[in-house]
């Protein structure tokens, strides 16, 4: 293919990865604006003991979320929940707009016009008003409790979990490892019979298997067969963790060798985006969470 063909290639995937963002974004333009390109503090947020919940912009529906913010900040019991701001480490904001960045000098009530159309979660140093983290859900009114507990989750993850970086490469390498591939096509029960190759059942699962192993690169040392219709295992899938991450701008520098979907679960209503090999051998799918892109799962077929 020619450079100016593979340029093309690129900058069309990317375009196509960008209006995928754009969709999944919950916030209005100002927001978006507001947050691109910086950092998430989360040093400060790490070090932090104590922390108030701030719902004072939360008419009708989304005065819902201070209530399931309590609710999960209790459970993850990483915070101890103090009533007066002051006190605090850090403030947990909810609203419907864009912080302003106004937190000590804005006097009175947030004047706003308020549209319930996603939950915005701001993480505030209280003492200086600084913005330390802050992403959002689109998921409109009657979902505001979902979109709360979905925000403090992301938040835990990225604190909890030291990103694992992979590479193309690294995805791209467990199509050919050995043990996988010799239960290509085999019954579910052929495949059991193998006990040499770490194959085992997954409780309440009827369509997948459990494999590993020690002999696969790291990414997919623990993978899971996956059963097709005619009861023959048709392939195996690694399902991404909190720690994986790909660089998404690695897939799209080779776009050429892959095509590109995009959708919506319905369970979650999480936006996502796929890349699959030319020969259809393999699917690397990508989630979109707020302003982040994370890596979900890779399907390899055989």
């Amino acid at each position: 293919m020619h450079e100016s063909s593979r340029t093309s290639t690129r900058n069309a995937a990317l375009l196509f990865v960008v209006m995928v963002s754009a969709c999944a974004v919950c916030l209005p333009a100002a927001a978006a604006q507001q947050d691109s390109g910086r950092p998430p503090s989360l040093g400060k947020i790490k070090q932090a003991n104590s922390v108030a919940i701030d719902c004072s912009a939360c008419p009708r529906s989304l005065a819902e979320a201070g209530k399931s913010a309590k609710k999960a900040l209790l459970a993850w019991n990483r915070f101890r929940l103090v009533e007066d701001p002051t006190k605090a480490d850090l403030i947990f904001m909810f609203s419907a707009n864009p912080y302003l960045g106004d937190y000590l000098t804005r006097k009175g009530p947030d004047t706003r016009p308020v549209r319930i159309e996603g939950t915005i979660m701001t993480i505030i140093d209280p003492h200086t008003g600084e913005e330390l983290w802050s992403d959002s859900r689109r998921w409109g009114s009657i979902r505001v409790a979902a979109a709360t507990r979905d925000l403090i989750e992301e938040l835990r993850g990225e604190m909890e979990v030291e990103t694992k970086r992979w590479t193309l490469d690294d995805i791209l390498l467990c199509s050919a490892v050995p043990a996988y591939q010799a239960v290509a096509f085999l019954t579910p029960e052929a495949a059991l019979m193998k006990s040499e190759l770490g194959v085992s059942r997954i409780e309440d699962v009827s369509d997948r298997l459990r494999i590993s192993s020690p002999s696969a690169p790291e990414f997919c040392r623990r993978a899971q067969l996956v059963i097709g219709r005619d009861n023959k295992i048709e392939g195996f899938e690694v399902l991404a963790s909190e720690s994986d991450a790909l660089d998404v701008a690695e897939v799209l520098e080779q776009a050429d060798r892959f095509a590109f979907t995009s959708g919506k679960d319905p369970r979650t209503e999480m936006v996502y985006f796929t890349a699959q090999s030319k020969d259809r051998k393999i699917l690397i799918e990508f989630v979109v969470r707020g302003r982040r892109t994370a890596l979900s799962r890779v399907r390899y077929s055989y």
